[in-house]
């Protein structure tokens, strides 16, 4: 299946070499261009397209499985191709508009339509750097980075996982975004709720109502279909309209050395450069020679999964 994602371009100067001659040659592609990708089943095309004139530069590459976003919770990742008979850097003029299909049909060879055609030689690499963008709240748990500890990674459960990017501070498998929301409940020092008034917010409280029994202990109804779902929020033993986990007078507990998958949301940007390559006007004899040239940058989202693993 054929994907189309929309990326942001950047422009570039670049300088070439005939016969000894250094001349300046511009490719007009900057911040307002459109730079896309599509895939087939064995390779990737990225793209930009411009209007007036009528041209375009693209990086056909043999990767039918490249992704601009980062699978883990690194900050940064780079992928680089050669630029070789497999992987092809090129640029084209032409005499009447084109658009996306030109592409992600199929690249098609030179035709009438191209007026001009430079084509990288062989050496030299693209470059894919993702970064991942963070935000004032990065995992998206309602607590800001700045007051989870972000500068010095604190990592309160002790998981890997910091607590800027921890959707449960302190796996208890009841998540922060719920247990900073909940109504009804003591509030500590920072109005956060604190049901056991020990001064330690429940997000951060890995017993929240401090009777002895660890809050995901007390979810005592997690193996009762085939598939264990971890909830300690809907065992309430008593039937007082309070959860086990905040009533103290409820006293059952299954172990359970289980914790939820931590899931977040990330945003990323991808900033495309090729570098130490040389262009060839196919229809000229001229070489250019480029040390670096950006091709453009991208933004993406995608869910990253980290698996907890027991202790």
């Amino acid at each position: 299946m054929k994907k189309i994602i929309i990326l942001l371009a950047f422009a570039g100067v670049l300088q070439a070499c005939d016969d000894g001659d250094l001349i300046v040659t511009n490719f007009l592609f900057d911040e307002n261009n459109k730079l896309a990708y599509c895939q087939n089943n064995s390779s990737t095309v990225a793209f930009s397209i411009n209007t007036s004139p009528d041209e375009s530069i693209f990086f056909k590459f043999n990767d039918a499985n490249f992704t601009p976003t980062i699978t883990d919770l690194a900050e940064q990742l780079t992928q680089s191709y050669p630029i070789n008979s497999s992987n092809i850097l090129t640029y084209r003029a032409f005499s009447q508009s084109i658009n996306a299909s030109y592409f992600c049909n199929s690249v098609p060879p030179g035709n009438n339509t191209i007026t001009q055609e430079y084509e990288a030689d062989n050496g030299g690499s693209v470059e894919f750097v993702t970064q991942a963008i963070l935000t004032e709240d990065s995992d998206g748990d309602g607590i800001p980075d700045h007051e989870e500890g972000k500068s010095s990674n604190q990592d309160t459960d002790g998981d890997g996982i910091p607590d800027y990017l921890d959707m449960d501070d302190d796996n208890d498998n009841v998540s922060t975004s719920i247990e900073i929301s909940l109504i009804g409940q003591p509030l500590n020092s920072s109005n956060l709720p604190d049901t056991d008034e020990d001064g330690i917010p429940n997000y951060l409280d890995e017993d929240d109502d401090n009777d002895g029994i660890l809050t995901r202990n007390e979810d005592l109804n997690a193996e009762s279909n085939d598939d264990v779902i971890l909830n300690p929020i809907d065992d309430d033993s008593n039937n007082n309209g309070i959860p086990n986990y905040l009533d103290n007078a409820d006293q059952g507990e299954l172990i359970l050395n289980l914790y939820k998958d931590n899931t977040i949301l990330r945003r990323f940007k991808t900033v495309v450069t090729a570098k130490n390559f040389t262009f060839k006007n196919l229809k000229a004899n001229e070489s250019i020679s480029i040390e670096e040239l950006i091709l453009g940058s991208f933004e993406e989202s995608a869910s990253v999964t980290t698996e907890i693993n027991p202790d």
